[in-house]
């Protein structure tokens, strides 16, 4: 039986797999997140997937790894200006004030990396690796301070970066999404993620899921 991890600690990754029947194994990456100069959100999100998925890899060689990486960018008066996790009310009340009335970019990257059993992990050739991203864009609505004061405080989504979580209130602050996938916007693009595994490792999803139903 396929054990896939997951390098990641976000609980909304893990409820996506879980949601299509997948209890993959859950292993917290540490890793530097700084952005690079005049690194682009698309690049950011790839490379930190990456760098999480290789981490986690080259601790346990021989499994396949899941990492996965997401970074939303909205328009500014100095160009493209990446929303992390708020952290506290105040903040996410300003990054959704920013977004009223915007379109949002959320990048969000996969990247699969094995490590070779019989080499030593501290080689980055001996991963085999592969990492995709996909782009959803939301278009928000305009709202009033004190209606997204309320939403904050009663959704509380301080652990989401652009500050809402679209599986619940934070849709009606939508005018509409762009999205192939819409649990890519929550955290995990499960489509992409079934893709990658069935023509790179040769893994259908499917298969995992009904063999533990």
């Amino acid at each position: 039986m396929t054990t896939l991890v997951l390098a990641s600690s976000s609980k909304y990754r893990q409820q996506l797999l879980s949601n299509i029947g997948i209890q993959a194994e859950i292993s917290k990456p540490d890793i530097d997140e700084t952005p690079l100069p005049d690194e682009t959100p698309l690049a950011l999100c790839k490379r930190l997937a990456f760098e999480k998925a290789k981490k986690i890899a080259q601790q346990q060689p021989g499994r396949i790894v899941i990492g996965s990486d997401q970074v939303a960018s909205v328009e500014g008066p100095d160009g493209k200006i990446i929303l992390g996790k708020p952290g506290t009310v105040e903040n996410a009340v300003a990054q959704l004030k920013m977004c009223q009335g915007k379109s949002v970019y959320f990048y969000t990257a996969i990247s699969l990396c094995k490590a070779e059993e019989d080499l030593p992990d501290i080689l980055t050739s001996n991963l085999d690796t592969i990492t995709r991203a996909e782009e959803t864009c939301v278009y928000f609505r305009s709202h009033k301070e004190a209606q997204l004061r309320a939403y904050v405080e009663a959704e509380m989504p301080l652990d989401c970066a652009g500050s809402f979580k679209c599986e619940g209130m934070g849709a009606l602050l939508f005018e509409r999404i762009t999205s192939r996938d819409p649990n890519t916007l929550i955290g995990l693009p499960v489509m992409l993620l079934h893709n990658m595994l069935d023509k790179h490792f040769n893994i259908d999803l499917l298969d995992l899921a009904t063999a533990k139903a």
